[in-house]
């Protein structure tokens, strides 16, 4: 199991030392202009219907390297909530989600990252709530792991079209539209988790997200180069001017742009994603 592991992060640091999908000078990789049609209307069992993903109009996604010398690279997509609609979903297959095949079957999809972490048996660790949907619980039990680092939070969009991390703990569901819960949080009111260690030696390939003081900004990142959590989030607070951010997932965490290869396989399967479309 451990060499899996082992293995498994060898793959995706090569995959992120080499990756397209954020260019270093900040272009985009694919043609501006265009308007992708809307996403796939999923059938009675959360599964979306058959599309061509070829057929999908290319779009300029809003990405960016930040570069932090020994504290790390990180690729970042910035989605402003006036022109993009954020949506968490898990399709609650029992093998998975495999993230190409999620974009081959909703066209327009321009973004996609693996959401909060999950369990064994491919089921969100905690809340996801999918289109005013709750398909899965809030968890605020004990347990290991990073999940269970507490505080953990969850990254929530609400009616209104802005968007929060909060504190599990605070969560209130009332306006939500889209949910994922995972752990730890990485900044809560511009605090950076208390049991995070600025001298630590634990590093990984890390994904989360974090939103603008003014909770109109989204910001998906994904570790070029492994990090600290205490990098990670000084990242989002000093880089981004973010005061709360979460940790999604890491070492197996793909984050994909339109114009870009399919992910890769080896890497997943998931439970939930976080995808984005241009409105």
């Amino acid at each position: 199991m451990e060499l899996a592991r082992a293995s498994l992060s060898a793959l995706a640091a090569l995959l992120l030392a080499g990756c397209a999908l954020l260019p270093s000078d900040g272009a985009s990789p694919s043609d501006a202009g265009a308007s992708p049609a809307p996403p796939a209307a999923a059938d009675a069992t959360g599964t979306p219907g058959p599309t061509d993903a070829s057929s999908a109009p290319s779009v300029d996604v809003p990405t960016r390297i930040i570069d932090r010398g020994e504290h790390g690279s990180y690729g970042v997509v910035t989605l402003d909530l006036a022109d993009w609609d954020v949506r968490v979903d898990w399709p609650r297959r029992a093998d998975g989600t495999d993230m190409a095949s999620y974009i081959a079957h909703h066209p327009g999809i321009a973004v996609l990252t693996n959401a909060g972490i999950f369990s064994d048996d491919l089921t969100p660790g905690g809340l996801l709530v999918a289109d005013g949907t709750e398909l899965r619980a809030l968890n605020l039990a004990d347990g290991y792991g990073n999940f269970h680092l507490k505080p953990n939070a969850v990254f929530e969009i609400r009616d209104d079209g802005t968007a929060a991390v909060v504190d599990s703990t605070r969560y209130d569901p009332a306006g939500v539209a889209q949910a994922t819960q995972s752990g730890p949080a990485l900044l809560l009111d511009g605090q950076i988790h208390p049991q995070f260690n600025e001298h630590s030696t634990n590093t990984a390939l890390r994904s989360g997200v974090g939103v603008s003081p003014d909770g109109r900004t989204v910001y998906l990142v994904i570790t070029r180069t492994y990090v600290t959590l205490w990098d990670f989030a000084t990242m989002f607070r000093d880089e981004l001017g973010v005061h709360d951010a979460l940790y999604l997932d890491g070492q197996i965490s793909q984050l994909w742009v339109a114009g870009e290869p399919d992910p890769t396989p080896y890497l997943g399967p998931y439970a939930g994603v976080i995808a984005a479309y241009p409105r």
